[in-house]
């Protein structure tokens, strides 16, 4: 099965227009196709009953980041045999109901939970600040800056898909207090939403800071948890 043919069978299992579903389906559907594996499994009436992807990315170079959707711990633990390496290092970026499927394939640590924040555009209000800078990522994604006094506060974006597109924001320690992470978040999501996409926000329940910033900005949790952890793929569970 080729790439672009899984990607079209994986439109049944994924939807793209919740942002419960848009960290996965990102990678899935729409992550570099020259940094993607996809392998899907069907049952015997050729119904799409689980997929692991494994994809190349910027966040770590040596870990490539694996993530899935699978009902039963056995496709799980079939697809996992198919896609990784046994002993090798990679990082699990999933909807947290998968970190279940695992079982006995993989060695899990260093797990964080994070909520899925959606923007309500209703409850957007843009925010006025002269020293916020707009500018360009190198991939060519939009940023948002504010430097000064050797301070600074930037947001961008982690991926865009065609309908939704993941914030982060970064604040110097002794920048904060300031306004400034309103200011920058306001700018990429005024930048996000001007291009037809919503932003979403991840974060950990623990870091109300930034769960104060995100309500503040017009967020609302979905309700849906992503698990990000490091993992070490030990084999199939069920062979020698």
């Amino acid at each position: 099965m080729t790439l672009e043919d899984a990607r079209e069978s994986l439109q049944k299992i994924l939807d793209v227009n919740n942002p419960a579903d848009a960290p996965t389906a990102y990678y899935a559907l729409y992550h570099d196709p020259k940094r993607s594996s996809v392998y899907v499994r069907r049952d015997e009436h050729g119904e799409v009953v689980g997929f692991v992807g494994r994809f190349q990315t910027g966040i770590d170079l040596f870990r490539p980041v694996v993530t899935m959707r699978c009902w039963q711990p056995e496709v799980a633990a079939d697809l996992l045999a198919e896609a990784l390496i046994q002993g090798r290092p990679y990082l699990i970026f999933s909807n947290l109901n998968q970190l279940p499927m695992v079982g006995g394939s993989m060695q899990v640590s260093n797990e964080r939970i994070l909520q899925i924040f959606v923007l309500d555009a209703s409850r957007f209000k843009p925010v006025m600040n002269v020293l916020v800078v707009h500018k360009q990522a190198p991939d060519g994604s939009p940023r948002v800056e504010i430097s000064s006094n050797g301070l600074q506060a930037v947001a961008g974006l982690n991926w865009q898909s065609p309908g939704f597109a993941e914030i982060y924001v970064q604040t110097d320690p002794e920048a904060r207090q300031r306004g400034w992470g309103a200011a920058v978040v306001a700018g990429i999501c005024e930048r996000v939403l001007s291009s037809g996409r919503v932003p979403i926000y991840l974060v950990e329940p623990g870091n109300e800071s930034s769960v104060r910033l995100a309500r503040g900005m017009g967020f609302v949790d979905t309700g849906a948890r992503q698990v990000f952890a490091d993992t070490i793929y030990m084999g199939h569970p069920m062979r020698d």
